[in-house]
């Protein structure tokens, strides 16, 4: 009696096991255990053995389901969604990063002929060293964010492992 019941506990560790995901690594290590949580910069994962880790975004190679994710989901959608939305500000502000730039630079020219019109001389240098900050930032490229960028890259693979993306 007793070891059927061995026999049926150890085929059902061995099939939890088999079902367990798997988080890829960008180093190469794979991690066996399942998505418990995501934020806008880590992956909570449930490791097999119970042991609950956080990995941050920007290591995460891929994240590998056993089952599908639309049918039994690993996070809730509305926590999804919020940590997308920051991930998704972050980009946009790395991003927009040389406007900055462009509008100091315009700032600069008004105050230089602000100083202009109330006869100082030092006006003049102002608004040229407006003229330069504003010029380089119309023609700076715009910057890459590969952590940022690749944050949202995970994310969106979650997203639309879950159903969530079209």
């Amino acid at each position: 009696m007793t070891r059927r019941w061995w026999l049926w506990g150890c085929a059902l560790l061995v099939g939890v096991s088999a079902c367990a995901d798997t988080l890829h690594l960008k180093n190469g290590q794979s991690v066996a255990g399942e998505l418990c949580g995501v934020t806008a910069g880590s992956v909570k994962w449930c490791a097999t053995g119970g042991i609950l880790a956080s990995f941050p975004l920007t290591d995460v190679a891929r994240v590998e389901f056993s089952t599908d994710p639309v049918v039994v989901p690993r996070v809730s959608e509305a926590e999804w969604r919020k940590a997308m939305g920051s991930a998704q500000r972050e980009l946009t502000s790395c991003r927009s990063a040389r406007y900055g730039l462009i509008l100091g630079g315009l700032a600069f020219v008004g105050g230089g002929y602000w100083l202009g019109l109330q006869g100082y001389e030092a006006g003049n240098l102002v608004i040229a060293l407006g003229a330069v900050a504003a010029g380089l930032g119309v023609i700076a490229p715009n910057p890459r964010c590969p952590t940022q960028e690749g944050k949202v890259r995970t994310l969106v693979r979650i997203g639309l492992d879950h159903g969530w993306l079209y």
